[in-house]
């Protein structure tokens, strides 16, 4: 039988790979109810290289996040006291490969800024494995960019350590 950490990966591979896919998004809500559901959020757990106006900021991870209740999606670079969230609604998935047409970076500092560009992400066909993210912005403060690659992950708070 699988561990937990094991049914939460697996859990977690699903809820990627139908974030990925046509569902990405939620059915329309036109009917106003807010109420259609939690965001959908996947951590990438591995290298990660945010850099904001030529300074490279330390990052510890990167999330995939979809918000059902309005129709965007971001990947969010995690640094130690904030995120920088890279945001858009128009997306395409076609063979393992993603692009998200970018319309705004959310900047802790300073909140959202309109911007310019697209991230690109290449996923294996384990679909747990991220094998780059590419995220370039251009806003009326400068640009922007995240790259990562790693593993797609559950939250490990409660970890049993055992194998799968």
């Amino acid at each position: 039988m699988p561990s937990q950490t094991g049914l939460r990966l697996i859990a977690c591979a699903l809820a990627f790979t139908l974030a990925l896919g046509a569902g990405a998004r939620a059915q329309d809500d036109d009917d106003g109810d807010d109420s259609s559901g939690a965001p959908v959020v996947v951590d990438i757990n591995g290298s990660c290289t945010l850099t904001v106006e030529g300074n490279v900021i330390p990052c510890r991870g990167v999330a995939y996040m979809v918000f059902p209740s309005n129709h965007r999606i971001d990947f969010t670079g995690i640094t130690d006291t904030a995120g920088w969230a890279f945001s858009g609604m128009d997306d395409d998935n076609r063979d393992g490969r993603y692009t998200l047409d970018l319309d705004s970076v959310l900047n802790p500092a300073s909140g959202r800024l309109e911007a310019e560009g697209r991230c690109e992400m290449v996923v294996g066909d384990d679909r747990r494995t991220v094998k780059s993210l590419d995220c370039r912005a251009t806003t009326p403060e400068g640009e922007f960019s995240l790259k990562a690659s790693g593993m797609i992950a559950a939250d490990e708070g409660d970890d049993d350590g055992g194998d799968d």
